[in-house]
């Protein structure tokens, strides 16, 4: 039944409206992964010791301990099945030793009602699930108070250790932490062979050309950039010297999707040039 009120006590609620504090804006939620990776990248950042590597190790974030401790997230702006899949190893993957993170977590934008007991299902199975809270007109993720790890903080009572995976081999960390955004479709990553492939373009370029023999030195194959499969366009060109290849407009820009990592790689080859004019 509706409550009626008189007219003095209907003039004191018109007063409070009119003079009491007005409720705070509720902030915009997240719109992309992207948005909530980068919060997650920021404040992490911020935690001593702790080194966040965007879309690194097929993680959307890697993040490494100075003493070599990893973390593996993966992030949904709602909790669902598809990361539930993505965070948990595969089968088999302790049986054949692949590398591994020693910590699995899941970031999200929120925990809704229909995706509470997913959140429940990874905590069991080893993986935490976190989202950010409101502050002001924005989130944070309260200097991570959840994961002790973070903060080195001791166990308690319904607040425990992140599990320790204990993975045979740790993953392959990035040899830097880019700005490369993360949580993002068809991420652009800094793999192994990527950080390889900068290596050849630095030679590529400081020398004029390249051989095969050089190529496979850095630990890939030459097919891709000399005779590609199909009716791809080959990367190199014959040189003017038998075993030479040079630089066509088909060679992909790495060296613009990563210009940090290729600044490291033209360093890295000018010291070994270097080095060797010595002998």
């Amino acid at each position: 039944m509706a409550t009626i009120l008189n007219p003095d006590q209907a003039g004191r609620r018109s007063a409070a409206q009119s003079t009491g504090l007005k409720a705070k804006p509720r902030p915009q939620s997240f719109e992309k992964e992207s948005d909530l990776c980068a919060l997650f990248i920021q404040q992490f950042n911020e935690l001593e010791g702790w080194r966040c590597y965007p879309e690194a190790a097929g993680f959307d974030v890697l993040v490494v301990h100075e003493d070599g401790r990893q973390i593996g997230v993966q992030a949904k702006l709602i909790l669902n099945a598809k990361v539930a899949d993505q965070i948990l190893p595969n089968a088999g993957d302790d049986f054949f030793g692949r590398p591994g993170p020693d910590y699995r977590l899941v970031v999200v934008g929120r925990i809704t009602d229909a995706s509470a007991g997913i959140a429940k299902m990874l905590a069991r199975n080893g993986v935490s699930v976190i989202h950010p809270r409101t502050q002001g007109a924005g989130y944070t993720f309260d200097s991570f108070y959840s994961i002790l790890e973070a903060n080195n903080h001791d166990p308690m009572y319904g607040n425990q250790y992140l599990f320790d995976w204990n993975p045979a081999e740790r993953c392959r960390v990035p040899a830097l932490a880019t700005g490369l955004p993360a949580g993002v479709p068809a991420p652009v990553q800094l793999t192994p062979w990527k950080e390889a492939a900068l290596k050849v373009i630095a030679l590529l370029r400081r020398q004029g050309s390249v051989t095969a023999k050089q190529i496979a030195a850095f630990g890939i194959a030459s097919n891709s950039w000399t005779h590609p499969a199909g009716d791809k366009s080959a990367w190199l060109a014959k040189g003017q010297v038998s075993g030479q290849w040079v630089e066509t407009e088909h060679l992909p820009a790495f060296d613009q999707q990563h210009p940090e990592m290729y600044e490291l790689a033209v360093k890295s080859i000018d010291a070994e040039h270097r080095n060797l004019s010595l002998f």
